[in-house]
């Protein structure tokens, strides 16, 4: 049965790390919540998929092959299969990959 997946119900912050949370997952998709605060970041890496980032709140600057782009709230940024790509939250964030 389809259902919508609330993001406030996933959010939740930890001052001593980033916390992500698997919002679905299957052979051709996965959808992951990052909760970040300020200075707290995913480490640059490369997979063999297209990741699609998604500003849900606060500002963010990810990274997309050698370049940063600034992500805010209803944004989006697309990284190529094979880039490295990374996020760096500059304010407390909620992004969508």
């Amino acid at each position: 049965m389809a259902e919508a997946i609330r993001i406030s119900q996933f959010r939740e912050f930890d001052s001593k790390r980033l916390v992500s949370k698997l919002l679905h997952d299957s052979e051709k998709c996965r959808v992951v919540l990052f909760c970040l605060e300020a200075g707290q970041e995913v480490p640059p890496h490369e997979t063999t998929s297209e990741v699609v980032f998604y500003g849900v709140e606060g500002k963010s600057s990810v990274l997309i092959g050698r370049e940063r782009v600034e992500l805010g709230p209803e944004a989006v940024a697309v990284c190529p299969p094979h880039q490295p790509h990374g996020i760096k939250a500059t304010q407390k964030s909620t992004v969508l990959a």
